[in-house]
């Protein structure tokens, strides 16, 4: 299991607008989801930097298993205090 999970996508920028319209997340959704800026990710889906391995990980993470950001929102609108 864990040879299988070794090495991660090299995330494009067209693989990147990709797994974003997956999750119906627009730059700004998509920013907070992987914790970083909106510059981040414009830079990433221009092609003008690339994803570092942890977001590279993050992202197949959240390509496999998409129901898993309805849990992290969830988790964070109650840190909030709002209802999910």
């Amino acid at each position: 299991m864990i040879a299988g999970a070794a090495r991660c996508p090299e995330y494009t920028p067209a693989m990147i607008k990709a797994l974003m319209k997956k999750l119906d997340m627009n730059e700004k959704g998509f920013a907070l989801l992987m914790n970083v800026t909106p510059c981040t990710v414009r830079l990433w889906t221009s092609g003008a930097v690339k994803p570092c391995g942890t977001a590279k990980r993050l992202m197949q993470v959240f390509e496999t298993g998409p129901e898993i950001v309805g849990k992290i929102a969830g988790e964070q609108a109650r840190a909030d205090g709002r209802d999910s």
